[in-house]
Formats: C-alpha cells, structure tokens, sequence
C-alpha cells in the first residue's frame, strides 16, 4: 500500500491557507502569488485510503435500475 501524506501550508505573503495531497513532498509547492520563500508548514497527517475488504462492487447491484424504483426491494 501507498502511503499518501496531506499537508497544511500557509503563506505568508498572500495569506493563502492550503492543502497538498501528495506521496512525495519533495518538490516544494508554490502558491498563486508565486513566492514560494513564503511557505510555512503548519502539519501533515496521513492521507492514506485503506481498502475495504467490501469492494464497491459488491455493494452496488450490476443490473440497470429504472428512475424512480428501489432495486433493494
């Protein structure tokens, strides 16, 4: 499994607050404003989708459903 990471930066010059979703940070984000010197790191946390052991496709019937009926009855 991937592990993805969600970072909380700020910046300063422009008081832009935003988040980047990435798995590698190593390419420095830059804001609008272009000053990318400007940039604090407020966090990160994990942003890693664990996988269901119920896949979506068991969940959802595969056959077409008519608008305005209820395929679970």
């Amino acid at each position: 499994m991937t592990t993805w990471l969600k970072y909380n930066l700020i910046c300063t010059y422009c008081d832009t607050l935003f988040e980047v979703t990435t798995q590698d940070f190593k390419k420095a984000p830059t804001c609008v404003c272009d000053y990318p010197d400007e940039l604090i790191l407020l966090g990160w946390e994990d942003a890693t989708v664990k996988t269901s052991p119920d896949d979506v496709t068991n969940l959802t019937p595969p056959q077409v459903v008519k608008i305005n009926s209820n395929p679970y009855n």
